[in-house]
């Protein structure tokens, strides 16, 4: 039986996971946390992908076709859009470095929301302050995790 090219991946993708799971035995519970949070559902997403892509007809043969991102967007438009998102990108990084994870989370939903999003006060003083909660509960008070001050707010003290 060969397998499919699309099997062999979607296997080596749960070895890959069924690796980490068996590696991160030996670590305490909130240093595995995080690997094994990602590791057992992507296991079980792996190995039903590959059930399934051994079950699957193939398909016929056509005619190759380009990958494209989206359609009846004049390129130019597409750039701008696409520049757009990694500046977004940038500045959550430069406010998680500058201020720190616990500020730059609800400060980046707010500018988003407001500058990118133009979504209406009420919808943006509530996922702000949901955002907040589910970051602050998870994040600091359930698990603990120690994240570092921000070097702005560093140099202020």
């Amino acid at each position: 039986m060969r397998l499919k090219p699309e099997s062999l991946l979607s296997l080596m993708v749960a070895a890959a996971a069924a690796a980490a799971l068996v590696l991160t035995e030996p670590w305490g519970i909130k240093t595995a946390l995080y690997p094994r949070t990602i590791a057992v559902p992507l296991l079980i997403l792996a190995l039903a992908e590959f059930v399934f892509s051994l079950r699957a007809r193939p398909a016929a043969r056509g005619q190759a076709m380009d990958f494209k991102l989206s359609e009846g967007v004049e390129p130019g438009i597409a750039l701008r859009r696409t520049l757009g998102i990694f500046a977004w990108i940038l500045g959550f990084f430069a406010a998680i470095v500058l201020l720190g994870f616990p500020i730059a989370v609800p400060l980046f939903v707010f500018a988003y929301l407001k500058g990118a999003a133009r979504a209406p006060w009420v919808l943006t003083v509530v996922l702000v302050a949901v955002a907040w909660a589910v970051f602050n509960g998870l994040f600091v008070r359930l698990l603990h995790l120690p994240f570092p001050t921000g070097l702005l707010l560093r140099a202020l003290h």
